[in-house]
């Protein structure tokens, strides 16, 4: 099968949060295989950006609520003979395992940054462009020089306590991604529309297109329907739908 590129809309808050919390933490996790000042740099922007979503809302009531709504859909296929009862009990398990993770813990997950006063300097500054240069945060340009394993143990404490969360997003989303089957559909002149079943939430929406196309996709829509634009890139001007019938394939995914 050709390489694909897939887009994605999610159709409630709580998958939103997921997502961009999901893209965060896979970006820091790459910077945080790679040694240096601007790595270290990057890292600590995609932490303030964490804790900064995880301030705004009840991660954590957010994230059990999710877990314990997959858990009693998978309780209920369980009562059906042709799935794989072995693979089934496993998620479960881990679904369990992940939410007694997520409730024995106190206090906010972005309490962190009231406890390192560099981390609360930093979140301050974030915001501004260019504001944590060396002459605005001078302790930070003297942590950003201490040696590489101090720095590295100091990262891992302010962020050992996001494991759990990283990992029950990673599967929550891998959930929610596999409980549909990809289905062929055509855009007529890059325009595709379709009704949704309102009997069950659906969570996410995906399009995916092969990686050499020349076009992109724009999804819209809300709990009754949607539609996908697919466009045409322009550098000088903004991009314009095409007037080309387009195949691609969709999940709509709900679990």
């Amino acid at each position: 099968m050709p390489e694909q590129i897939t887009y994605e809309l999610p159709l409630s808050e709580r998958i939103r949060t997921f997502l961009r919390l999901e893209d965060l933490f896979e970006q820091m996790h790459h910077f945080s295989q790679q040694d240096g000042e601007w790595q270290n740099r990057a890292e600590l922007s995609c932490l303030l950006d964490i804790l900064a979503i995880s301030g705004r809302t009840d991660l954590r009531n957010e994230i059990t609520k999710e877990i314990e709504r997959h858990t009693k859909s998978l309780v209920i296929f369980a009562q059906n003979p042709k799935v794989d009862r072995e693979k089934l009990e496993q998620s479960i398990e881990q679904l369990t395992q992940l939410n007694l993770k997520l409730i024995s813990p106190t206090g906010r997950i972005d309490q962190v940054i009231g406890q390192v006063d560099l981390l609360k300097c930093l979140a301050q500054r974030n915001s501004i462009p260019g504001g944590t240069c060396d002459f605005d945060l001078p302790a930070y340009h003297f942590w950003l020089n201490k040696p590489l394993q101090q720095r590295r143990e100091a990262i891992h404490a302010w962020t050992n306590h996001l494991h759990p969360i990283t990992k029950a997003i990673s599967l929550l989303l891998q959930f929610i991604r596999f409980s549909a089957t990809p289905v062929l559909k055509t855009a007529d002149s890059g325009f595709y529309q379709q009704n949704l079943e309102t009997s069950q939430p659906v969570q996410l929406l995906r399009v995916s297109l092969t990686m050499n196309t020349k076009y992109f996709a724009e999804i819209s829509g809300g709990k009754h329907r949607f539609t996908v634009r697919f466009m045409e890139p322009n550098e000088s001007e903004r991009p314009s739908q095409t007037n080309n019938d387009i195949d691609f394939t969709l999940s709509i995914c709900q679990l």
